[in-house]
């Protein structure tokens, strides 16, 4: 485990170095301060408030997607993304929803493994919204082959891994009878318990079942993304390069699935290679972009780490007086 943690590792810091590399060559250092210097807070009193607004509204989607179970509270829920967000901003492999799952199901005395599989359906439904959006873009605004292309394999990704955890989630039972070994054999105790959580993380999925609350996790999932091409298109025209919507739609398209790929902290060389690109369609140099992509990720990671981190005070001193109580408990 550790050697394989280790090539991972090796494997993010390599694709950083070689994006970096593509990033920095031949840049023009004088064109990105030049940049850095048209940034207009003109906008700011509405960026804030609308990207705060979309970690809410995931409050609402995710307990749509847990059904609305009344322990959960949509406050709560969102409350609990924005830390798990923050966290994916410094650790590695998506650590924030890891943690997410945990603490969710430590708190409320649910299976994790049913909360994590929430999780990762919130993840693909992220993903399907933001293929649309994409595709959208690109046959109204730009129909270059390569992008479309990277449109159709990313929503080929997507839509079949809901597809797959949907299957899986319906028949889970016939899989777990159809692979059961001897009760004697020293693999038994192994596998079951491996069905156990396989069953637990299908659960997450049972929502897929429920046409009222899934269409209410998908509306919600239209309307944060929206928000956040919107919140996108505005941090590009405090830079007044003169462009439109659409720039929004590439940024918020392409930054998204970048942070697929596998990186050092803070998504460091995948996001600005990708807002490179998306600014590249319109024109916009290499160095501009970088400034703009910079300027960009500094707000979110502002707004993330302060609310976060707000957040995660509050639910680790939520936690500890919970053990004091306990502890004192005659």
């Amino acid at each position: 485990m550790i050697k394989e943690n280790r090539k991972l590792n090796i494997a993010a810091l390599a694709i950083t170095a070689g994006l970096l590399g593509l990033i920095f060559y031949k840049i023009n250092w004088l064109q990105l301060v030049e940049t850095f210097k048209d940034f207009n807070f003109k906008n700011m009193p509405y960026i804030v408030p609308l990207y705060i607004s979309t970690l809410y509204i995931r409050g609402i989607r995710w307990k749509s997607l847990l059904l609305n179970d009344k322990k959960y509270s949509s406050l709560h829920l969102g409350e609990v993304f924005t830390v798990g967000s923050m966290l994916n901003i410094f650790l590695p492999a998506r650590a924030g929803d890891v943690y997410r799952a945990y603490y969710l199901g430590s708190v409320k005395g649910e299976r994790k493994m049913k909360v994590f599989g929430s999780v990762i359906l919130e993840r693909i439904l992220d993903g399907i919204c933001v293929f649309f959006i994409l595709l959208a873009a690109v046959l109204l605004y730009c129909r270059q082959q390569w992008i479309l292309n990277l449109s159709y394999g990313i929503g080929a990704l997507f839509i079949g891994s809901l597809i797959l955890f949907y299957a899986v989630y319906k028949n889970i039972d016939w899989i777990c009878a159809k692979t059961e070994v001897s009760k004697t054999s020293w693999f038994s105790n192994i596998l079951t318990a491996f069905f156990a959580q396989a069953k637990s993380f299908a659960d997450g999925f049972e929502v897929t079942d429920n046409f009222k609350y899934f269409s209410i996790s998908i509306v919600t999932s239209f309307l944060i993304w929206g928000i956040e091409c919107y919140v996108a298109y505005l941090i590009v025209d405090s830079f007044n390069l003169g462009l439109r919507l659409a720039a929004g739609l590439f940024v918020i398209s392409l930054i998204s699935f970048s942070t697929i790929i596998p990186s050092a902290s803070v998504f460091l060389g995948p996001y600005q290679y990708a807002y490179i690109l998306a600014l590249g369609i319109f024109g916009v140099d290499k160095s501009s972009a970088l400034a703009v992509s910079t300027v960009h990720q500094a707000i979110l990671m502002l707004i993330l780490t302060v609310t976060g981190g707000y957040y995660f005070l509050k639910f680790n001193l939520h936690v500890k007086k919970i053990s004091c109580n306990n502890a004192n408990y005659p």
